[in-house]
């Protein structure tokens, strides 16, 4: 029996060993599993079934993927040691899920809503349970008054009507009411009232008999009311201080843990260990991340900028503000501000293992982190990283090892470095400056490659939102100090058209990018919205003000006609990438999220290609699965030289969507099934990618096609991923049986294995 008929015989025994063992076998005597929950409505105008079917007290066992119960077969078959038990059929949580749902119908504005429940048994101890909902007549506010007893919150409400949520012809939703009641509460915290809060607003809603109609009221109340009718308003306070208590590294609080020392600032004082002639923080950075002061009304925006902006400072661990009465002073209050230090220095150590297109290999990189090097928060990244992977076939060569070298150091400074900049705008700013070098030196059998990079950038906006990051200054300096003559004679020298990105791309080149990042997200920190979206969207350019001097400087050419600048040329090009992530919450156990990517980047002026490093590629754990990294493309061009198809398996536009259902399995292992698709094309035509250039006429015949399935073991602060990948529509292809392995499936050629670390997006 050959290798492959063993392995189908021992899946196909497995398959009916699991299937074999009845899912009813705990079900006890005259009960019912509970085989699905479904809700129906007499009114089809009612919407969102899935949040009342979120409110049946029971839910049928999770089932992989949406289909198999894998989880109460396991339990089934192990004899209750592993699993999921059986949920049976509870009459008394039915009914006690028809309340719920009842009162979320009259919250919604259904007052006479009625809901009610069944249940269809099968020949098997197996039911469905049917919730039916009667929502009867919408009610909708005809009327909205307003009454306010404190006249001062009663103009600050007045002058911002605008943006209330009451209106009429309104349905009379209790979360619309209890959203209105946020909003005044949020807005009068705005303007110093510090104990104001919900209790103090109520609604009344006045019906007719036999009417739908409903007279609306909201009552705001003052603080109190005497006997005779004499009104105490709401008072509104100021904060007369503000105490800045700063931990030491080991977490000592001072004043409590050890002894203290006060520093008097501008607007506040800073309160830190004792056992320092100064604070590990300087007051300027404190009070350039502060939007807190002696002497202003309490305003609860100050206070959440204040806590957005100090978790920015990447020395603290935590910050928490707090508010006393100030004795023998009414109306005011003193803030203080806890700031929990991290350990100064960390250092951190990462071996991982690689895997290019089957060759194996390993790398392990060491850092060192100093988050507070001039006592501002500022943060020095040091990484030291050495790589070695194994090459096979490559014949004609003496040596058969890659070998990388890198160094990289980060330096980061939590406000925003530029000239006449006043404490007040780089409070408003909340922006990071960036400074970084890199040295990164690769040797392969084929050359020796050396990158030097230079960069300065700024990081700015909402952190958990949107962020926007400007490269002001990238600048790369790509060295090529040594070739194989084995290499230069069969490749390099046949080469003679200027226009080769073989021979381009084995130059000498200077980069200097300056480039233009925006990132979005809907998705806010710790929620788990049924939908969630982030688009990010890049531009970059390089080479252009070179370009403008070369003439007026009087540049010298190199032998292809490039301008050269310090005697090397430089590149130009201009670039754009888009990416769009959606993600569904279908249930507790299932995700589906979806993904669609471009790229397009355009050689001109002093360059006739891309560099290397600014080409995309197709394949690999993070693009179309069924092929592993930089297999696919670009077009129809089918790579068939190993030692330099990873050049000429890149391209100038990009094209990539995804779809892939994710599904919690047991502890901390969640499984996926993805459909994957994509190309690369280069927009001119070059000899070494025959049937790669992009045409409006072919590209959509030229996108492949793949699918798979994945497992993801998801430690929260770490998500390993192993995916296998299959080609479904392979368009380099050259007969019918190679251009559609999903019809001829064939596992050496159509199959590949991924190991990652994330998700893929």
């Amino acid at each position: 029996m050959s290798r492959k008929s063993i392995n189908a015989v021992v899946l196909s025994v497995a398959f009916l060993w699991l299937t074999s063992c009845s899912v009813y076998k705990y079900v006890p005597q005259g009960h019912y599993l509970l085989g699905k929950v479904e809700v129906t409505s007499d009114d089809k105008s009612v919407a969102d079934i899935p949040k009342y079917r979120n409110l049946s007290y029971q839910s049928p066992n999770s089932r992989w993927f949406g289909l198999f119960r894998f989880p109460l077969r396991l339990y089934s078959i192990s004899g209750t040691r592993t699993g999921e038990a059986p949920v049976i059929y509870d009459h008394l949580l039915s009914e006690a899920s028809c309340v719920d749902m009842k009162r979320s119908l009259m919250n919604s504005g259904y007052l006479n809503a009625d809901v009610t429940y069944s249940s269809r048994n099968g020949r098997k101890p197996k039911t469905t349970l049917v919730f039916n909902l009667h929502p009867g007549k919408m009610f909708v506010v005809d009327t909205v008054r307003i009454t306010v007893q404190d006249s001062q919150i009663e103009r600050i409400i007045n002058d911002n009507i605008k943006q209330s949520l009451l209106v009429p012809g309104m349905n009379l939703d209790a979360d619309v009411l209890n959203d209105e009641r946020n909003r005044i509460v949020n807005l009068v915290h705005r303007y110093g009232y510090y104990r104001f809060n919900r209790d103090y607003i109520s609604f009344v809603a006045d019906t007719v008999q036999g009417s739908d109609r409903v007279g609306l009221s909201m009552i705001i109340a003052a603080e109190s009311v005497d006997e005779d009718g004499t009104v105490h308003p709401h008072r509104q306070y100021e904060i007369a201080s503000v105490d800045y208590i700063l931990s030491d590294k080991n977490g000592n609080i001072p004043g409590v843990t050890i002894s203290q020392k006060t520093d008097t600032c501008d607007g506040f004082r800073l309160i830190h260990s004792g056992q320092d002639s100064k604070s590990s923080l300087r007051p300027k950075i404190i009070d350039s991340h502060s939007f807190v002061r002696g002497g202003m009304m309490y305003n609860s925006d100050s206070i959440s900028k204040t806590y957005s902006s100090l978790s920015r400072l990447g020395i603290l661990r935590y910050s928490n503000i707090s508010f006393d009465d100030v004795p023998d002073q009414q109306d005011k209050l003193k803030a203080n501000v806890l700031l929990m230090s991290l350990p100064k220095h960390t250092f951190g150590l990462e071996i991982e293992g690689t895997n290019t297109a089957g060759d194996l290999g390993a790398a392990a990189s060491m850092s060192f982190t100093d988050r507070n090097l001039f006592r501002g928060s500022e943060q020095l990244t040091l990484k030291l990283r050495g790589a070695y992977e194994s090459i096979s076939n490559l014949p004609g060569y003496s040596g058969d090892t890659y070998m990388e070298y890198g160094m990289e150091a980060n330096l980061d400074f939590p406000e925003f470095l530029a000239p006449f900049m006043t404490q007040e705008l780089q409070r408003r700013s909340q922006a990071t400056s960036r400074f970084s070098f890199k040295i990164n030196a690769q040797r392969r059998p084929e050359f020796q490659k050396t990158i030097f990079a230079l960069g300065w950038s700024y990081l700015w906006g909402d952190a958990w939102q949107k962020t926007h990051q400007l490269d002001v200054l990238d600048l790369n300096y790509l060295v090529v100090p040594w070739i194989s003559d084995y290499f230069r004679s069969e490749y390099l020298d046949q080469i003679t058209s200027s226009r080769s990105i073989l021979k381009y791309n084995y130059e000498d080149l200077l980069i200097t990018k300056l480039g233009y990042t925006f990132y979005y997200s809907n998705a806010r920190i710790n929620s788990v919205a049924p939908f969630r979206y982030s688009v990010r969207v890049g531009l970059e350019t390089s080479g252009n003000m070179l370009n403008l001097l070369s003439e007026p400087l009087g540049f010298e050419k190199n032998e292809n006609g490039q301008y050269k600048f310090l005697g090397v040329a430089f590149a130009q090009y201009a670039k754009h990438d888009f990416s769009f992530t959606a993600n569904w919450r279908l249930d507790r156990m299932n995700n589906l999220v979806a993904h669609v990517e471009w790229g397009i980047a355009v050689p001109y002026g002093n360059s006739t290609s891309l560099p290397f490093e600014k080409r995309y590629f197709a394949g690999g754990a993070n693009s179309v699965r069924g092929w592993a990294v930089r297999e696919l493309g670009p077009g129809t061009y089918q790579g068939d030289d190993k030692t330099i198809d990873y050049i000429k398996q890149s391209g100038d536009i990009k094209l990539g969507a995804s779809l892939e259902y994710r599904s919690k399995l047991f502890w901390k292992i969640n499984g996926a099934a993805f459909l994957d698709a994509g190309n690369i094309w280069t927009i001119r035509e070059y000899n070494e990618q025959p049937g790669g250039v992009f045409s409006f006429d072919s590209f959509y015949r030229q996108i492949a096609v793949s699918y798979g399935l994945g497992l993801r073991l998801d430690f929260g602060f770490l998500v390993l991923r192993l995916d296998g990948g299959m080609k479904a529509y392979n368009p380099s292809g050259k007969t019918i049986y190679q251009r559609l392995p999903l019809v001829h499936p064939s596992m050496g050629r159509d199959f590949s294995f991924h190991l990652a670390v994330g998700y893929p997006f």
